[in-house]
């Protein structure tokens, strides 16, 4: 594993094991996250597009379906979704010399697909990469990049691209991986507004634009392409949204029944977590959602110095100080209670510690 001071960047010669593995690839299949967001998805097909470049057999398998407003990344490079039951899917891991899990550093982040990667692994005829920038990885693949620094994985990649390009003596950053690496930097960055967007993040935003990314096409595709169920959804979701008698942790819950009232779907609710911040007074804005298994996802944000990511490990969960979630293997009711609790609980020791 590498580890860096936050502010630098990885030269070639760091890069150089990741880049000895990519290029001794034949056949790379590439992976993210459940619930996959704009940061696993433009990574993967930029580096998809790059790899392909090199003339790899590369494929895109992902654990759960492309949020309606990332589709458009098809256009880089297919993506498909795994299935227990396909034979492709299957047979593209089985056949695969490498996987690259993007933009995730847990091993159960990847859903079933682990299962199967593993198997084949075991083989002795896969190894596993993980490039990634969040917090507490697990050391679980043959080579980690985890570089908590970064302001998303899609600025790891384009340094990676950058350097392999300088490596081998070719340009890698082509109009498509342009595109799909402004879209992980624009989206993991909240629009170049969160703690980590450096001067360099604009500098590689700006070298993006140059090799062909447009910032007002992606923009609109991105944020301004909801469905008129996900605008239900937040219509319902707005009037639901609770605050504690001090105004310091506003919550919401979204039942099965709210997702099938409006017609919505699990990834529709990720635009609704900013708005349980938009309020001056939140330091923790809570987002939880019923599973169609009964489990439930909780997704924390909060403010400065409050490290949420403290919460979610609690529970098995992680991600950044302000930006974390977990799953609970609890029923709605329980989960509630739970996850309040464990709010107040962490609020009251940082006033009892003085922070």
């Amino acid at each position: 594993m590498i580890i860096s001071e936050f502010g630098r960047t990885l030269g070639v010669e760091e890069w150089k094991p990741c880049m000895d593995m990519l290029l001794a690839g034949r056949h790379v299949v590439l992976t993210t996250h459940m619930n996959s967001d704009g940061d696993g998805l433009g990574s993967e097909v930029a580096l998809a597009s790059a790899l392909r470049s090199l003339g790899k057999e590369v494929s895109i398998i992902n654990p759960t379906e492309v949020p309606s407003n990332y589709v458009f990344l098809n256009e880089i490079a297919d993506i498909q979704v795994f299935d227990a039951k396909s034979e492709d899917a299957i047979g593209e891991i089985s056949l695969a010399d490498l996987v690259v899990l993007l933009d995730a550093n847990l091993r159960e982040r990847m859903g079933e697909i682990w299962r199967h990667v593993n198997f084949a692994r075991e083989l002795g005829a896969l190894n596993v990469l993980c490039i990634d920038h969040h917090l507490d990885p697990e050391d679980f693949a043959d080579l980690m990049v985890c570089e908590t620094y970064a302001s998303s994985t899609g600025e790891l990649v384009y340094d990676l691209l950058t350097s392999m390009g300088a490596h081998i003596g070719r340009e890698l950053i082509t109009p498509d991986v342009a595109r799909g690496l402004y879209v992980a930097l624009m989206t993991d960055t909240g629009s170049f507004r969160f703690p980590k967007t450096t001067p360099y993040v604009y500098r590689v935003a700006g070298d993006l634009v140059s090799k062909g990314a447009d910032p007002n096409e992606i923009y609109d595709l991105v944020y301004n392409s909801l469905k008129p169920e996900s605008l239900r959804l937040l219509g319902t979701a707005l009037s639901e949204i609770r605050l504690t008698a001090d105004g310091t942790v506003s919550w919401l819950f979204i039942s099965q029944e709210m997702l099938k009232k409006t017609g919505s779907k699990l990834f529709d609710t990720d635009i609704i977590i900013k708005y349980l911040l938009s309020v001056k007074s939140v330091r923790i804005a809570v987002l939880m959602v019923e599973l169609p298994d009964g489990r439930t996802k909780v997704s924390f944000r909060s403010r400065g110095d409050v490290y949420v990511n403290e919460i979610a490990k609690q529970y098995g969960g992680g991600g950044h100080k302000n930006a974390a979630g977990c799953l609970l293997q609890y029923a709605p009711e329980k989960a509630v209670r739970v996850v309040m609790d464990a709010v107040r609980h962490f609020l009251n020791g940082r006033e009892v510690a003085g922070k």
